[in-house]
Formats: C-alpha cells, structure tokens, sequence
C-alpha cells in the first residue's frame, strides 16, 4: 500500500508553486528527473535533479516534440512492482522506477484564445508527452502518485510528511482520477476545436463539465452528489452569492429571471415573479394596489414602491403555492421590497 517517493519526475508548463515542491524534495533528498526550464528552477531550488536526456541517452529532439517519450521513462512509470518479469526488464534496459509524477500541461485553451485562426500555433500547443506521462502514471496508481496541478502540490507535501515520505494506495488512486478527468478535458477541448477546421467533422461530440460549486441536492434530496457546471471551460451567467441551492431551485431562479425580463422589458413596469417547480406560482407588475388588496395581501402600514407592488401581487397570486418559492425581481430589490422579502419563507432570490 505505501510506495516511498525516491524518485520524481517533474516536467511543467506552469511553475506556480515549483519553489516551495522543489525545497520540499530537496530536503526528502528525492531524485528528480526533469527537462529544459523545469529542470533549471529546480536546481535553484537545491533539487538533486538529473536531466531525463542524460538519464534516456537521448538528446530533446524535433524542437522538443521528443524529449519524454522514451522506454527508459515510460518502462519507470508503468513498471510493476514485485513483478518479477518486469523487475528484470528494468535491471536489463537500466530503467529507475518513478514513484512520483509531476506534470501539467501546455495550456491549450488560452493558445486557441490567443491565435484562433493560427492553424499551426495552435497545432503546436498540441501537448503529447504530457498527457501520455499522466495517462501511464494515472494506470500505474498502484505504483506511481500523479499530480497535474499546482493545487495538489500541498496535498501531496502533506501526504509525505504524514506518512515518513511515502504515499498511500488510496491517495495515489485520488489523484489518478482527477489526471484522467484532466486528460479527458484536455482531450475534448482538442478535439472540439479540431472539428472546427475540417471540412467534415466527426460526428461524435465530447463536452467538458467542470463542477463550480456543490449544490444541495438534485432534483429530490436522495440525489447526491449534485453540482452546479460550466461546459467547455466557459463561465457561469450568474453567480450565487449566498447560500447553497438545489438544482430546481437553479432552473427555478433561471426561468423566473427571463419571465421578468421579458414582462418588464415589455411594460416598462416592474415585474416579479413567484416560482416553484419550475412554474410561475404568480407573476405580475408594479402597479399600486387599492386599499382592499393592501388589506388582503397584509401590506397595511409597509411602504409599497413599484418594484415592491410588482413582488406582493406575484407572490399573492397563490400564496399556498408561494410557500417555499424561487423569487425573481427585473429591477433593483429597494428597501420597501426588501422589508416584504424579509417576512416571506423563500428558498432565493
């Protein structure tokens, strides 16, 4: 179960977070494996590191295209130990098992942002020996840790210290899951863009999900884990403030928010809404209640501005419905509303 880490292989893009994971093995006294700017760093960083084209017998070659795709690197990553054929492949061919993998990769998103009708910039932001490195570390998890992100680099350090250096089967299965996640995003951004430039794309689809935040539940409270995505990499229309929803409560506030949009962009009034399972419980705009409505809707005494109007008459369309609801306003929530708000039992708004 437990693997010592004696020796890393370190090869990133990104050196966020490089100088303190370099003291870190420095002082472990890890041997690293490393190559061109990564290896340069940490050596600064007193890194005992030795340079994979020294460790393969193969110079970087093809502009660097070819540097890591070696059986004296991938024989290290994916070699079993306690396998006693593969023991003597590796004494055979002098390979070193690798017992930590540290990589991420070049940020292929950010070249297609940058240079999108530049076919062969964003060809050569195509990262190849990062992801198969991760792949054949994320198989090998029984043997080998694989971090992609300089988020995970205190975790990893953490991991260490708990356990006198080592890591631990269960830890190293963590971060195999999250590499293949990484992989498979990666993957799909490539492969999205690439359909793009074709003359007839393919007709499977891949869409990249990345969970922003937890949400309570699904559509009923059993269903766990929920969370709340973008797609592609693209940002949120909205943000949650306060508070954790449940996915009806999003498709509430969703459609709730184009009803007032549209209802007050029609009228020129404000317009509220009421919603509850994805209906509309009530909805209405701000025009000034007569006395008996202030009366049946229990608003005597409360100042009532427009956009306060607009919210008592949406949530007394169906006051036993309302109970619990989603609210959605079109205009700015003034303080008239805010003290009716206040009084209610909703989920948001």
């Amino acid at each position: 179960d437990m693997v010592e880490v004696k020796t890393a292989l370190v090869s990133v893009f990104d050196k966020t977070g490089l100088k303190e994971l370099g003291e870190f093995l420095a002082a472990r006294k890890v041997h690293v494996l490393s190559t061109g700017g990564t290896a340069a760093k940490l050596r600064e960083y007193g890194c005992t590191v030795q340079d994979v084209a020294e460790y393969t017998g193969s110079p970087e070659i093809l502009d660097g295209r070819v540097k890591t795709l070696h059986p004296k690197v991938h024989g290290g990553l994916l070699a079993a130990r306690g396998n006693e054929k593969h023991q003597k492949d590796m004494a055979t061919h002098g390979i070193r098992p690798i017992d930590l993998v540290i990589v991420n990769l070049y940020p292929f998103n950010e070249a297609v942002a940058a240079k999108p009708d530049d076919f062969p910039y964003c060809i050569e932001n195509i990262d190849i020996g990062g992801p198969a490195m991760i792949r054949a570390s994320a198989k090998n998890n029984a043997h080998v840790a694989i971090c992609t992100s300089p988020s995970q680099y205190p975790k990893i350090m953490e991991e260490m210290k708990a356990n006198g250096g080592c890591t631990r089967m269960a830890f190293r299965r963590n971060l195999a899951a999250a590499a293949y996640a990484l992989t498979s995003s990666y993957d799909a951004a490539v492969s999205q863009w690439m359909a793009t430039q074709v003359t007839e794309p393919p007709s499977t689809k891949t869409v990249s999900f990345e969970v922003e935040r937890p949400l309570k539940y699904g559509c009923n409270p059993h269903q766990l884990p929920a969370g709340l995505c973008s797609v592609n990499g693209l940002k949120l229309p909205f943000e949650v403030v306060s508070g954790t929803p449940g996915y009806i409560n999003l498709l509430d506030a969703v459609n709730a928010w184009q009803l007032v949009y549209e209802l007050g962009k029609a009228t020129g009034k404000p317009a509220a809404a009421s919603f509850k399972h994805v209906s509309p419980a009530g909805a209405a705009i701000g025009v000034p209640l007569s006395d008996a409505e202030v009366g049946v809707y229990e608003v005597k005494g409360k100042p009532l501005t427009p956009v306060a109007c607009a919210y008592v008459r949406a949530r007394n369309a169906d006051p036993m419905c309302s109970f619990g609801d989603f609210v959605a306003i079109s205009s700015e929530v003034d303080v008239a509303t805010a003290n009716i708000l206040k009084i209610e039992v909703s989920d948001g708004i």
